[in-house]
């Protein structure tokens, strides 16, 4: 299985008097700095029109893709038969570490089972700028219990 990350690549090309390319160099960035980390964290964590951000939690089995738009069967936000009521989202401020290098924040929601059934969720998933961001799989699928809270929580991490 492929580990997954975010990586970021430097081109620099240098052209003569005449355009032609006489040097090109790509590298793998590795300077991801506390500035990247804040821009992610402020938009994970505030809204901004879009309906967004906010996580939900889905009953689906379906692998994740990368043109994912959503959840593959999402749960619905209430108290009637299948539903979950859905908490606010929080986010941490970015903690920098600055002996390691590495920075991460936290962007969490609680669901609550109010729905006097049991309910199953095997996926999760996130939101912002009205764009779908994050889609996961539970290794194994989690079943509540009517009243039980189940609380999702994503950290982000970044190092340099």
């Amino acid at each position: 299985m492929r580990k997954p990350n975010i990586d970021a690549y430097l081109t620099v090309i240098v052209r003569d008097k005449n355009g032609k390319v006489v040097y090109r160099r790509r590298y793998k960035s590795r300077s991801f700095v506390e500035g990247f980390l804040n821009a992610l964290q402020n938009n994970f964590t505030n809204s901004n029109g879009f309906n967004s951000p906010y996580l939900v939690v889905g009953s689906g089995t379906t692998p994740p893709k990368i043109t994912d738009t959503g959840l593959t069967n999402q749960i619905g936000n209430g108290t009637s038969s299948g539903q979950l009521q859905y908490g606010s989202d929080s986010g941490t401020i970015p903690i920098i570490n600055t002996n390691t290098n590495t920075g991460s924040f936290s962007w969490s929601k609680t669901f609550n089972n109010g729905s006097g059934g049991n309910v199953t969720v095997s996926e999760v998933g996130a939101y912002f700028s009205g764009q779908f961001v994050l889609h996961d799989l539970l290794p194994s699928s989690i079943t509540l219990a009517p009243n039980q809270v189940l609380t999702v929580v994503y950290t982000i991490t970044i190092s340099t």
